[in-house]
């Protein structure tokens, strides 16, 4: 976003909190939950983990599924142009075929996050399981979220639906654009305003 682009919707923004639109910012992963949790709002923008674990103690949440789409991140690898080290490049080509070796993105995936390479995921996991993530396919049975309790429950289908669903659906991609500094400057006068 341009600067201008910045202020007006930093404009918009404080129009709708001094109307009282805003209940409050959460800046942690607990106070997130605990927002949710104590009924204090009922939405929010959530990482997955949290909506995973306010699943597992049987609070009612679910994700919104946008026909406009969603937001989306990407924890892109890659290695730098100055890395001339041998043993160091090595070191990072091995890390990076360790990332998607299937292990961690089994890990990623019960945090309701996709690994670039998803395949490799399936021996980590059992196949309904892998069905419901990837495939959007009803859980044929209960599955442990990102802290071992149930958080998926017999029968429940993805929010969203499939990867292939949902990967069609971003409308934004957040990165650090050239006026990141500006951004959030600007969105430190929102929250003190």
């Amino acid at each position: 976003m341009t600067k201008a682009e910045i202020d007006k919707l930093v404009q918009i923004a404080l129009q709708y909190k001094k109307g009282g639109q805003f209940r409050s910012f959460w800046t942690t992963f607990n106070e997130s939950v605990n927002l949710m949790s104590s009924k204090e709002v009922v939405i929010e923008s959530m990482w997955s983990p949290a909506v995973a674990l306010l699943a597992a103690q049987g609070f009612p949440i679910r994700f919104a599924a946008p026909p406009e789409g969603y937001r989306g991140w990407s924890g892109s690898l890659s290695v730098s142009k100055n890395v001339t080290d041998p043993d160091k490049l090595q070191a990072a080509y091995d890390y990076i075929n360790w990332w998607h070796s299937g292990e961690p993105g089994a890990i990623m995936m019960r945090q309701g996050y996709y690994n670039a390479v998803q395949g490799t995921s399936k021996k980590f996991v059992d196949p309904g399981e892998y069905a419901y993530w990837i495939e959007g396919k009803p859980a044929p049975k209960d599955y442990p979220g990102p802290f071992g309790d149930v958080s998926i429950k017999r029968g429940q289908i993805r929010d969203g639906g499939s990867f292939v669903q949902r990967a069609c659906k971003y409308a934004s991609w957040n990165s650090y654009f050239r006026e990141n500094k500006y951004q959030v400057q600007r969105w430190n006068d929102f929250l003190s305003a």
